[in-house]
């Protein structure tokens, strides 16, 4: 899920092509239009075959303390409403609600909504300081895109 390759750093993809068996050397080709020549992106080999891997694309919600009381704090700016904060207080029976975390490392739950515009109350592991940062992880499974053509058309 990069948004570009890095110079100078490994980086796995997951396509949908034909079977091929590992330690294959691969070349990834780019071309900028439909007309023109491919180029080189990549070059690597073949890691696996794994029908079951699955990929994650990571989301981090972003909110700032309003009010911090010891371990207990206000946060703003999270969510919009309260119905989004109550889905992720508890989400079903059988689960724990979801952890959000500080960028100065303290762990903590959301303990109750505030008012109609998406305030919460927080309770965490420690003490919390004012200009620390609140989030919260989500993950969403995503697939390989699909190719519209296997390979390209010869151009008439």
């Amino acid at each position: 899920m990069e948004r570009f390759l890095h110079a100078g750093r490994f980086s796995i993809a997951s396509i949908y092509a034909p079977i091929s068996f590992p330690s294959l050397p691969l070349i990834a080709l780019k071309s900028e239009r439909d007309d023109s020549i491919p180029t080189v992106a990549a070059v690597g080999s073949l890691k696996s075959i794994d029908p079951d891997r699955i990929i994650l694309t990571k989301i981090i919600l972003s909110g700032y303390p309003q009010r911090v009381s010891k371990k207990k704090a206000t946060v703003r700016y999270m969510f919009h409403n309260p119905e989004d904060m109550r889905w992720f207080k508890v989400r079903t029976a059988n689960t724990s609600p979801i952890e959000v975390w500080t960028k100065c490392g303290r762990r903590g739950r959301i303990k109750e909504p505030i008012g109609t515009h998406g305030a919460m109350k927080c309770v965490f592991n420690g003490f919390l300081q004012q200009h620390d940062t609140v989030c919260l992880s989500l993950y969403k499974r995503t697939y390989p895109k699909w190719p519209q053509y296997w390979f390209p058309l010869p151009s008439t």
